[in-house]
Order: C-alpha cells, then structure tokens, then sequence
C-alpha cells in the first residue's frame, strides 16, 4: 500500500459526512462536536455504520452520546456492502472507495453515555452514533493499524463519494464549535 493512504486530514478544522466537526488536537486528539445543521453525506441515512484503523477512547463533554456497536456476518446475499475506504484523498477531503463485499448487520444493544463519561471502541470494531442535538466529545486515538477503514451501506444505495468535508469554511466551523461549547 502507499503510505498516501493512510495520511490523515491535514486541515486543522473540517465537516465530517457523518454530521460532526473534527477539530484536530495535539496527542493524538481530536475535538468532535455533532450539530443537528451540520451538513452530512447524501446516503447518511443508509450508511451511518463505520469502523476506524485505530482504536479510541471518547470522553463526552456536553450533551448525551449514543454509540451502538455492529456485528458483521459476511454473506454473498447480503443486505449491506461494505465500502473500503484505502484509496487516497480527493480534493474535497475524503478518500476515494469502493466496494468490498456484501453482509448482514446485527446490531447490539444502544449504550448512551453523559458527560465526564467515556467509552473505548478497539481497531476495527463497527458501530454507529445515533446522536441527536448538540454533542461535544474528545477523542483521544489509541493503537493504530495500517488497515484502512470501511463503511457499510443498505443495498441497493450508493455511497456518497462527493461529500465535501470543506463545504463550511473555518471561520463558520469555529462558530458552531464555540456556541456549541457555550451550552
């Protein structure tokens, strides 16, 4: 693989497609604040399950965080493709992607966490963030793989390969993270 595959977002603050700003910190770190105005990818609604190369702790700030893990169970009939996302970023900030096998999706249990609470997702686990309002969390990432991250997507939808993660300039992303902040 080229080492360009793995280079992460270089922008101090950016949108993220699934609804949240990254604000980049130093260790490791990153600042995320969900906005339910924040603009999101056009298949959000069929392709919110993901998983990382790394693994991370989150520690929420304002607000309540729902993450609810997944289970995949590869199956040539299945109701979802997994989307790899190994190829390199594009002018709008995300990376280019494909799909890379079909699956049925078993959900677990929703958790919620409150603030000063904390959860840890290891490498390569899926799960998804059924946030809603206002979220504040930090993020601080853990051991590290060189396998790149996926998303799954319904069939027969298309995953949004146009999300432009510098649709907002930083001067509006700064705005919302503040006021969000204020809460």
């Amino acid at each position: 693989m080229d080492v360009r595959d793995f280079t992460p977002t270089k922008e101090p603050i950016s949108a993220h497609g699934l609804g949240f700003i990254q604000v980049k910190l130093p260790e490791n770190r990153r600042l995320h604040v969900w906005h339910p105005d924040l603009p999101r990818r056009a298949c959000f609604d069929y392709s919110a399950i993901h998983n990382h190369r790394f693994g991370f702790r989150s520690t929420i700030l304002i607000g309540l965080q729902f993450n609810q893990r997944c289970d995949l169970i590869f199956h040539p009939e299945g109701t979802d493709d997994v989307i790899s996302h190994d190829g390199p970023r594009s002018e709008k900030g995300g990376r280019e992607s494909f799909v890379a096998g079909r699956v049925n999706v078993r959900l677990r249990p929703i958790e919620k966490y409150g603030p000063g609470e904390s959860y840890e997702m290891p490498v390569h686990e899926y799960h998804h963030t059924p946030n809603s309002g206002i979220v504040v969390t930090l993020m601080e990432k853990l051991a590290e793989d060189t396998i790149h991250a996926c998303t799954v997507i319904e069939r027969p939808h298309a995953f949004d390969q146009d999300f432009d993660r510098f649709q907002l300039s930083p001067d509006e992303l700064w705005q919302i993270v503040v006021k969000a902040l204020r809460q």
